[in-house]
């Protein structure tokens, strides 16, 4: 869920008339906005936020005391235990419902290990009775597996949360209202295809500096992201580094990895191939990629057991297929002169592609009408195709729940073919007709949707003229259904 829609059910949450203490989580990738959030609605409603830093328990212990002092408005207190301060946090509903919001959770439990056990104890039978009242308890963190563990199996939280709200970037239309960045979707394209739609990206960490005209884009990747002086530049490698589940076994091969799907290995037997490892070898590794929120494994609409991978992040994309391939490069000539005379091609044909096809795919799920797409988006993911012996790749292809058992049987309602900044041209619709035709019976109706920068005089005839195909040039793409 992106910030836009997370603040009404947080808000839902604080205020909602429970008679009791209650638990909420919030976590998401770092710089995307959910402390940000968090903060402003707890400062709202008159309650206590507190973000902790790396340390350890006695210095959390007195940084907490003396911040919880200032907010009481009583000097410093000193906790000697954690179940010390977290009472003492809960007695701050006593007579109202109060929000209570500890950001960067993950340090904390790096830090004391039990802490969940002692926040579950406090919020269980016995602690609402030692000490009632309605506190509106908000643990919130970056680390996104370690944050999901704590209300898995059998975690001492389990059951306990009556909130787990996942945040996520926001999307391509999002952020380029946002950053009011609608005028020139041309450029909003390219911009999206670097830094995503992580609000940081495009604030602090570019020094609030974005191009506003098109020859000023390679100026913009230059010197902001391509630069070993820009704090995009060390990004991801930092995300990984801070991650507990990943930085504590296999760093280098979870690198490898995610370097392996940015360069075209987007199954799970060609990333195997690439690094030279058997998929059993790499199947925990590319698991607990996928639990932090780094990789996306999206399920065949129409096929079993066929998953192909993604990143989960167009930064990420820019990251693995370029900053990191061409690391020594950037450290030693012109970021520019690399950018104009080779890097910008390898943009083009690493980065933009498949991040212009995962826009495809989120325009589908979110914003196309049932009209555009003829049904229901029920299925939405990549998919392929057997073409005279030959195997092609389906961009987008969207199944509708109909009751069949099995994945294969499933209608096909639409089909996809995304390509980043062309002329959509009929030589791409006459692609998709064999791809619907390769598909039998079940796509015979399927409608044929094709996403580019823009179309030709011809192809605008062709789609007035026929009720099976959608064209979805950029200005549809961000401001059409």
């Amino acid at each position: 869920m992106d910030p836009a829609r997370a603040s009404q059910p947080l808000a839902d949450f604080l205020d909602a008339p429970v008679p009791r203490h209650t638990l909420g989580l919030m976590y998401g990738r770092r710089r995307i906005g959910k402390s940000t959030l968090l903060h402003e609605r707890v400062r709202e409603r008159g309650g206590f936020y507190w973000e902790a830093t790396r340390g350890e328990p006695a210095v959390h212990l007195a940084r907490l005391g003396e911040a919880l002092g200032d907010h009481l408005g009583v000097g410093k207190l000193s906790f000697e235990t954690w179940e010390e301060a977290v009472s003492q946090l809960l007695r701050l509903g006593v007579e109202r419902a109060t929000p209570v919001a500890l950001d960067e959770f993950g340090y904390l439990l790096e830090g004391e290990p039990r802490l969940d056990s002692v926040i579950a104890a406090a919020i269980g039978p016995a602690g609402q009775e030692a000490t009632p009242g309605r506190g509106r308890f908000v643990l919130c963190g970056s680390a996104i597996a370690m944050m999901r563990a704590l209300t898995a199996g059998e975690a001492p939280l389990r059951g306990r949360a009556g909130l787990e709200l996942v945040m996520q970037p926001f999307d391509h239309r999002q952020i380029a209202s946002l950053l009011k960045m609608e005028e020139d979707l041309a450029l909003t394209a390219r911009v999206f295809a670097v830094i995503g739609g992580v609000v940081g990206y495009a604030t602090d960490m570019v020094n609030y500096d974005l191009p506003d005209r098109p020859d000023d884009f390679s100026r913009w990747v230059a010197t902001r992201v391509l630069s070993p002086a820009a704090t995009l530049h060390h990004e991801a490698t930092t995300l990984l580094a801070e991650d507990p589940t990943l930085s504590s076994s296999s760093p280098t091969l979870h690198h490898s990895i995610l370097g392996a799907i940015a360069n075209g290995a987007v199954t799970a037997g060609s990333i195997g191939n690439q690094l030279r490892r058997p998929v059993s070898n790499l199947a925990p590794s590319l698991n607990r990629l996928i639990a932090a929120g780094f990789v996306l494994r999206h399920e065949d609409p129409i096929r079993t057991r066929r998953p192909t991978y993604a990143l989960a992040d167009p930064f990420l994309q820019f990251h693995y297929a370029i900053l990191e391939p061409h690391g020594s490069l950037l450290r030693d000539r012109n970021p520019l002169d690399l950018w104009t005379g080779r890097l910008s091609t390898t943009f083009d044909s690493r980065v933009r592609g498949p991040v212009f096809e995962e826009q495809a795919r989120a325009w589908v799920r979110r914003y196309a009408s049932s009209e555009t797409i003829g049904d229901s988006p029920d299925y939405v993911g990549p998919s392929s195709a057997t073409i005279e012996g030959k195997e092609h790749e389906i961009d987008v292809l969207v199944a509708a729940e109909d009751g069949a058992a099995e994945p294969s049987g499933r209608t096909v309602i639409a089909l996809g073919e995304a390509k980043a900044g062309e002329m959509i041209a009929a030589r791409h619709l006459r692609h998709l007709e064999r791809v619907r035709a390769s598909l039998g019976q079940r796509a015979v109706g399927a409608k044929l949707l094709l996403f580019g920068a823009e179309c030709d005089a011809e192809m605008g005839d062709v789609a007035g003229g026929r009720h099976d195909v959608e064209l979805v040039d950029l200005a549809r793409l961000y401001d059409g259904e």
